[in-house]
């Protein structure tokens, strides 16, 4: 037998546990690695619907704001002495005469 045939192979895989020992760690890691990327762009993605809804809730309470403080003008127009004065001429009211108010005792 020649020195190359007792001679282990410089180039053959060799048996060495500590590859199969790194390789388990390595998957894992990546792994979660992999978890981690899909966590965070889950979260990205809901920050970013949460941001969308918080300004659609922002514009509608603008809004609703906006149309309380017209219907609160609106009110105080309707609700003015001028007014209600026109609106009793259209219903011909006026005055009470004496005597058409009676007054009535509580029980």
């Amino acid at each position: 037998m020649t020195d190359e045939q007792l001679a282990p192979d410089r180039f053959a895989p060799a048996a060495n546990t500590e590859q199969g020992g790194l390789i388990l760690p390595l998957v894992i890691s990546m792994s979660i690695l992999v978890a981690l990327a899909l966590t965070l762009t889950w979260l990205n993605i809901e920050r970013t619907k949460l941001a969308y809804r918080a300004r659609v809730l922002q514009n509608d309470m603008a809004r609703i704001v906006d149309l309380n403080a017209k219907l609160s003008i609106e009110r105080e127009h309707l609700l003015s002495p001028y007014e209600l004065r026109k609106k009793a001429e259209r219903m011909r009211l006026g005055p009470a005469q004496p005597g058409q108010i009676r007054r009535m005792q509580g029980s």
